[in-house]
């Protein structure tokens, strides 16, 4: 029998097409195109909860949780193809052993995570778990914005292009596991005045990676990273503008020719060394002050977005949903 997929408001997606995101997104591209053209619409395939939204027992996108996503499955699948995260995600087994793979840069990993155990998936890693027991599976998944971890990583010391994860599979970790069963706790309570303690555990939870589970990155330069002298000059320069200007973009093209790099070659290398893209790190930062001004001021949603950078309130709001997982207003509600 074919496997379906549900998305709400979209067809069932067969899991054979589902798994072609992990091993064959060519394919993939290539059967979304022949679908767009015969007008069907189709799911977000970038959200692990609209792949799979029939084993997703709870959730905190409606909690306004503030830095971490908190997403609880409860499923009988043999096999999930989970697609790459802008997010790192971390993976409590909370049943049944199974397999899980990763395709992380150009190396494969691969291991068996037992009940209990925790598997680290960097941001931009596509993964799969499997497995043939008849057991339901029962897992919750954390995942952490690489510029918080980093965040965190300077309270530890490190210099924030100093860190980098690479997946690790099926290891025990008493203050991860402690972590993550507080915040399964919060979310099944879906307490929305819980959002202060949940933030302070995810704290606490990109602590344990950045000291225990990262590694420095030195060699990352050699594989089209940027120096740290000209990724710390770059940081600079965009936090500057930000900092004096209320509107406008940054000039992107500017800052890549005071760092001595072509416009390409500088977005490619600060992705490489961030773990996103100019693009999306100048969005975070905006969208970080946009909650600051909602926790410390009372102005209208309007003026914040204007205050932050945004031309507009529906183009702040997009944003806002889809880095926050909350409207600007549900955010403030929730405070």
């Amino acid at each position: 029998m074919l496997q379906t997929v549900n998305t709400p408001g979209h067809a069932s997606w067969p899991t054979s097409i589902v798994g072609q995101i992990v091993s064959n997104p060519g394919t993939w591209k290539r059967g979304i195109r022949t679908r767009r053209e015969a007008g069907v619409q189709l799911p977000a395939v970038s959200d692990l909860a609209l792949l799979y939204p029939e084993a997703v027992v709870a959730s905190s996108d409606a909690l306004a949780w503030n830095n971490i996503r908190a997403i609880h499955l409860r499923h009988s699948l043999n096999e999930m193809a989970v697609p790459a995260s802008d997010d790192h995600c971390l993976v409590l087994n909370l049943s049944a052993p199974f397999n899980l793979r990763a395709r992380f840069g150009k190396r494969n990993f691969e291991g068996k995570v037992q009940a209990g155990e925790v598997a680290i998936i960097p941001a931009g890693t596509n993964w799969s778990c499997e497995s043939d027991s008849s057991h339901l599976r029962n897992t919750l998944l954390l995942f952490l914005r690489p510029l918080f971890v980093r965040s965190a990583g300077e309270k530890c010391d490190f210099s924030f292009n100093d860190l980098a994860l690479t997946p690790q599979i099926g290891f025990k970790s008493e203050h991860i596991r402690h972590i993550a069963m507080s915040l399964l706790s919060e979310l099944n309570e879906a307490n929305v005045g819980g959002r202060l303690y949940a933030d302070t555990l995810a704290i606490s939870l990109a602590m344990q990676l950045t000291r225990h589970y990262s590694s420095l990155k030195d060699v990352q330069i050699g594989h089209g990273g940027m120096a740290p002298h000209r990724l710390r000059k770059a940081i600079g320069l965009i936090d500057h503008h930000l900092a004096v200007e209320e509107e406008g973009r940054v000039a992107l093209r500017v800052v890549a020719k005071e760092v001595g790099m072509s416009y390409f070659h500088f977005s490619r290398a600060f992705k490489q060394s961030m773990g996103m893209s100019p693009t999306n790190y100048i969005a975070e930062r905006r969208i970080e002050r946009a909650k600051r001004l909602m926790q410390e001021t009372d102005l209208p949603i309007s003026e914040i977005a204007l205050r932050s950078g945004f031309s507009s309130q529906s183009h702040f709001t997009t944003s806002f949903r889809r880095l926050a997982r909350v409207t600007p207003r549900s955010f403030r509600r929730g405070m």
